[in-house]
Parts: C-alpha cells; sequence; structure tokens
C-alpha cells in the first residue's frame, strides 16, 4: 500500500502545472485578454504587478517561479531589471520595435510574441472595408522604422493604395501633423507608438478627425471607441494562448522560436463615427451596437 500511495505522489507531481508568473498591468485591456489566454493553457498562473518593482523582486526571490511572462513592454523591462539571472523570462503583447529597441529585452528574454498588424492584413481589410478611398496617410513616429515603412508601402502599391507618409517626432505636434495629411488622404493611419499617442494627445486628434472630416485607422478597440473610424489588432486572447503554449515548451526543455508573430487579428468598426463623417463601409450598418468587431 505504501509503494502504491508513492507511485500516486509521483503520477500527481508529474502531472502537476509548472509554476509560472505572469507579470502585467491588468488595467490595460490588451493584457487582461492576453492573461485570460494564457490562464486557459496555465489556469494556476500567479499574476504579480508590474508597476510594484519591489513587491516583484521579493516575490521572484521568495516564491521561486520556474518561468516567469511578462506582458507589455513595461513589464518586461521591469522584469529584466529585478529577475534573478538563472531565471527563464518570456514576454507577450510587445512590437518588434520594443525588442528591437532595448537590447536588454532581446537578450534577457528568451522568447517573445510580437503583436504587429502586417501591412498586408490590414491594407487588405481597409480595401474591402472602403472600395473607394485609395490614399492612405500615415503619420510615421519615432518607432518606425525605414524597414516599417518600406513593408508598408510595398504591401499598398500591390493592394492599389497611393501612401502618403508625414513624419512626426513628438506628441505636441501631432493635431498638426495629422492636418497636413487633409487634401492629401482618404484616410489616415495612426500605427501604435508609444511616444506620440496618450490620453493628452487622443482627444484633439480625435477632434481634428471629426471636425475636419479626415477618418482615422487606430490601432486598438479603445482607440476605435474613443473615435477613430476602423482599427485593426491582435486577438490578445490568443496571443495569451500562444505566449503560455511557448511557456511550456521552455518548461518542457524544448526548444523554441525567439520571437513568435500573433497568429490572429481583429478589426473594429465605429459606426456612430461613420455617421458623423458622412462615410459608408461595405461592413454596413448593424442597430446592435455603434462599435462593431468586424473579424
Amino acid at each position: 500500500m505504501i509503494f502504491l500511495a508513492s507511485i500516486s505522489a509521483i503520477a500527481r507531481g508529474a502531472m502537476q502545472e509548472p509554476a509560472v508568473a505572469v507579470i502585467t498591468n491588468n488595467e490595460v485591456e490588451a493584457y487582461a485578454q492576453a492573461l485570460e489566454g494564457i490562464r486557459e493553457v496555465l489556469p494556476n498562473v500567479q499574476v504579480w504587478d508590474a508597476r510594484d518593482e519591489e513587491r516583484l523582486r521579493e516575490n521572484l526571490t521568495r516564491k521561486a517561479p520556474a518561468l516567469a511572462i511578462a506582458l507589455g513592454s513595461g513589464a518586461a523591462a521591469a522584469l529584466g531589471r529585478v529577475a534573478p539571472h538563472e531565471l527563464t523570462l518570456v514576454t507577450g503583447v510587445v512590437l518588434e520595435s520594443n525588442l528591437g529597441s532595448d537590447s536588454n529585452l532581446s537578450s534577457r528574454f528568451r522568447t517573445a510574441v510580437t503583436v504587429d498588424l502586417p501591412p498586408e492584413v490590414l491594407l487588405k481589410e481597409i480595401a474591402e472595408l472602403f472600395p473607394g478611398r485609395t490614399r492612405i496617410g500615415v503619420i510615421r513616429g519615432p518607432m518606425q522604422t525605414d524597414a516599417n515603412m518600406t513593408a508598408f508601402e510595398r504591401a499598398a502599391r500591390r493592394i492599389g493604395f497611393a501612401v502618403e507618409v508625414a513624419i512626426c517626432q513628438y506628441p505636441r505636434d501631432v493635431v498638426e501633423v495629422f492636418l497636413k495629411l487633409k487634401s492629401r488622404a482618404d484616410l489616415v493611419w495612426c500605427p501604435p507608438n508609444a511616444q506620440l499617442y496618450n490620453s493628452a494627445t487622443l482627444k484633439p486628434l480625435l477632434i481634428a478627425s471629426l471636425t475636419r472630416r479626415l477618418p482615422i485607422i487606430g490601432f486598438s478597440e479603445q482607440f476605435v471607441q474613443a473615435g477613430a473610424l476602423v482599427g485593426g489588432f491582435a486577438d490578445f486572447v490568443e496571443v495569451g494562448r500562444q505566449t503560455a503554449a511557448l511557456a511550456l515548451r521552455l518548461v518542457r526543455n524544448e526548444a523554441v522560436p525567439s520571437r513568435q508573430e500573433a497568429r490572429k487579428f481583429r478589426f473594429a468598426y465605429n459606426q456612430r463615427v461613420a455617421r458623423m463623417l458622412g462615410v459608408r463601409s461595405a461592413a454596413g450598418e448593424r442597430p446592435d451596437s455603434e462599435l462593431l468587431l468586424i473579424r
């Protein structure tokens, strides 16, 4: 009987979920959705606040997880600063430009799931939604590289768009740069750029979009809710699943890629803004909601 009990205990231990910690700011909707996806794969993860580095350092030392996952570039930076050198680190919900601009992130993290929206995916959706609008303006901020813009312009030419790029280096200039595109673009894409877009710059930008009747393509569901006409973004629940799957492979000592791109993307369309701008789309009108999640 003792022997059988010992075998049972070993079997339970073998099936036990590894101790994994998730470091994030759960007040950000994208990170909350990614955490939801992680919990589908790893139900018992511990969740620690990325904003309290002192407590984070204490938890990492005292509870000693087998692996830690950071959601978002801020959480990744915090984890990179305080994590013991021997701890295996994974990050998700980050842009390729975040990894490229921070050598600490690229060196400390074994793998990352990036959420960049491929230009071809975005532009094909815009072409289907707004077939009569063939001029795309782009606000290029400090985080957009030459490679980013070249890829976007090539994809645009293949699909039949003309591209007009306006460079913006500082948050204070966002509205001024946006308005320069008024006579040269049918829609203006604002790619993700934490250095340009925040609570202080988004409101005047969206007001300018409505008053000057120049629609914005945003980079998040919240951006579209706030007043962008349409937006494309990663399916963050799926990104969470991807991130957790990579973490499990690492815990099992399996090889993983240094980068994995998001597999699924979603689009949102603001019907109220469309009516205010006099824009018609192939998405049609649905009376049950102002915001349509198209895919």
